[in-house]
């Protein structure tokens, strides 16, 4: 039997975030999905701890890095230092299109995160997300 996950998806692109539910969709037809246009949006509903920490399923959260206003490095940053205690259930993956080697190697800098993948999202990018997840090394 899969494990049952949750996802938070975090672009400003709403074709991205379509193709992200999409995904999630084939992959774990009956996954809660949320989507977020903002890092601000994301945030608040993070704070609402309870809904994370009360969940026994763990919460896979995508994010691009290069949004208007707050960028990916301050969702992550708030992440790493705010949500300690929801963070064993909260599996970081960062997922951009334009993203340089250095913006690359900032993302590993953060405890948090599990991976990074290139855009766009697919089947098979989803699978060793979640095969990451289900068998850490």
């Amino acid at each position: 039997m899969k494990k049952k996950f949750r996802f938070i998806l975090v672009d400003d692109d709403p074709l991205a975030l379509k193709i992200g539910e999409q995904i999630i969709r084939q992959f774990r037809r009956h996954a809660e999905t949320r989507t977020f246009s903002t890092v601000m949006d994301a945030l608040d509903y993070l704070d609402l701890e309870s809904q994370i920490a009360g969940n026994e399923h763990p919460t896979v959260l995508l994010t691009d890095l290069h949004m208007p206003c707050s960028d990916g490095f301050a969702l992550l940053d708030r992440i790493e230092y705010r949500f300690k205690t929801i963070r064993e259930r909260l599996h970081i993956f960062v997922v951009s299109a334009a993203a340089c080697p250095n913006e690359i190697k900032r993302v590993f800098s953060y405890n948090c995160v599990i991976g990074y993948c290139p855009k766009p999202l697919s089947i098979d990018k989803m699978a060793r997300m979640l095969k990451c997840i289900e068998y850490p090394l």
